[in-house]
């Protein structure tokens, strides 16, 4: 009895924390959770291919034209790459950790502007936690976050772009609204290219109708000389880049890029297959906070959307740009990162809402993320009987330090209902914090991407003195396209010459079977396949 009533004045008294004590906590823990061991595992193979990009333009010295292999590429723009090639520099070389770093820093910049952006219309609590909540969402906590893609700087600039919208709209500036508007637009589209495009013209056509401006500014003076001047840092970089490049080319793959995700690539059944699917999809790959997904069905949901206005904007503009990925096939989760503060402020507020009511789904909430943390707390508990853990360093102090934070945790969301949204966040950044210092170690020592890196390296190291050549289609994957350019300090070019003197080959003899050499050695891709280094004497 004694325990258990000192238990209960422990979360009790964790309620007295202030709202900006919570958040530095929170802050504390992010920090180790996201960096720890964030470069312990080799690239997957979009990350290969965009610091492959980066380290060619860096060898080249050519910085307009994004190659692979030596080759023009032309799927993506260039403005992730540079984002890479100015954080290498940083470091001082090229690798995972200045890559993922780029995308901490976008991810850094995004939750600030989340705060920033919901503390105008809501209380310091309701800013931090919808901060928190982004961080926390399933697909960027253990996914997205420790990866070196375009995605989340994309989707950075692309709520940006809704909160410029809505924000400018509110002190009727449309001039600097437009300008700014198709500013961040031509950002977006200098990352990834006509989905940019897509996004800029839904969005603008749905909040003039949401603002009741349709007919006055779409067709505006203020909106023409909006495009006139946001579009000027896309026609600045392909004026130049047409100096080296055929611009029919590279729009032609632009579109093709788009395109090839939708009904006119994969055919009817699987589109609407995908139709059925997606949104079961997303509610697994955004978990936990998916879960409030299920107060669209209020029957007051709408009423409540409508009756605030940053509410209803975000509401609606997140359903009428949704349809683009809902109705494209090949779609990655990490393509809907822009919607997810928008989502987690709409059902926060559904959910207050609630509470006014009555306090039943608040109270089935609260039971809900207690129950998670409960099972949380569990596998860390348990994690030292796994006979993997023989890989971690420390794994006595990292299993010490986790228990005692879910512990903290789970008492502060006991103690502390009114803020439990924030409380339970903090609870899976310590999830987050404890898989870190424990899974990634163990993930670098089995993942086949590491083999193929230690491979690469191993190889480049051996046949230091020779010049590297990919010979023909010979395919070796994205992964070892970059370890061995980087390894080697070269760009390996594709090359129909078999007989060049010095060179070291890569060829696959299923392919090329009368290659006139010797196998001199071989190389280790990432998904188990071996490529023959060969050479011609």
């Amino acid at each position: 009895m004694y325990t258990k009533n000192r238990l209960f004045s422990t979360a009790s008294k964790l309620s007295h924390l202030t709202d900006a004590q919570l958040m530095w906590i929170a802050l504390l823990i992010s920090l180790p959770a996201f960096l720890i061991h964030l470069g312990a595992v080799a690239f997957i193979g979009d990350e290969a291919i965009r610091s492959l990009v980066a380290y060619e333009m860096n060898l080249s010295e050519n910085y307009l034209v994004p190659t692979l292999n030596g080759e023009a590429y032309f799927n993506k723009p260039p403005l992730f790459n540079w984002f890479i090639i100015l954080m290498s520099e940083l470091f001082g070389f090229y690798g995972e950790w200045p890559t993922r770093m780029v995308t901490i820093f976008f991810l850094s910049l995004y939750a600030w502007t989340i705060f920033y952006f919901i503390r105008k219309h809501f209380d310091q609590l309701t800013a931090i936690s919808m901060t928190f909540m982004m961080l926390t969402c399933g697909r960027i906590l253990v996914w997205d976050s420790m990866l070196g893609l375009i995605d989340i700087c994309f989707s950075f600039i692309v709520y940006l772009n809704f909160m410029v919208i809505y924000h400018y709209r509110q002190k009727e500036r449309w001039l600097p609204l437009f300008i700014l508007s198709y500013l961040l637009c031509s950002i977006a589209f200098l990352l990834k290219g006509i989905p940019a495009i897509v996004f800029q013209a839904i969005s603008i056509v749905t909040a003039l109708y949401l603002f009741g401006e349709l007919k006055r500014k779409l067709f505006s003076k203020e909106h023409l000389i909006g495009i006139l001047i946001g579009v000027i840092p896309i026609l600045v970089y392909y004026f130049s880049y047409a100096y080296y490049v055929s611009l029919h080319t590279v729009i032609q793959v632009l579109i093709e890029q788009s395109m090839q995700r939708t009904a006119t690539h994969h055919g009817l059944y699987k589109t609407f297959i995908h139709l059925f699917t997606f949104p079961f999809e997303q509610v697994y790959h955004f978990l936990p906070w998916s879960v409030l997904l299920v107060f669209i069905f209020h029957p007051k949901f709408l009423i409540w959307v409508n009756s605030q206005a940053f509410i209803r904007f975000n509401f609606w503009m997140m359903v009428l740009n949704l349809p683009v990925y809902w109705l494209s096939v090949e779609v990655y989760p990490r393509y809907l990162l822009m919607f997810v503060p928008m989502f987690n402020i709409t059902m926060f507020y559904i959910l207050q809402q609630t509470k006014l009511l009555n306090s039943w789904y608040w109270n089935r909430i609260h039971i809900l993320f207690l129950i998670f943390l409960l099972i949380a707390a569990n596998f860390i508990l348990f994690f030292p009987l796994d006979s993997r853990i023989q890989y971690v360093d420390g794994v006595l102090w990292i299993w010490l330090a986790s228990t005692i934070l879910i512990i903290f945790a789970i008492l502060g969301l006991l103690g502390d209902e009114q803020r439990m949204v924030l409380w339970f966040a903090i609870g899976i950044l310590i999830l987050r914090l404890t898989f870190s210092a424990v899974v990634l170690p163990i993930r670098a020592q089995t993942c086949s991407e590491n083999k193929c890196r230690e491979s690469c390296l191993a190889m480049r190291t051996k046949y230091i003195g020779n010049t590297w050549y990919i010979y023909d289609t010979t395919q070796i994957h994205q992964v070892a396209r970059f370890y061995t350019t980087y390894f080697g300090s070269e760009i390996i070019r594709k090359t129909k010459d078999p007989e060049i003197k010095n060179g070291i080959y890569l060829v696959d003899l299923n392919l090329y079977p009368d290659f006139k050499g010797r196998i001199v050695d071989t190389l280790l891709l990432e998904k188990g396949e071996i490529i023959q280094l060969m050479k011609n004497d």
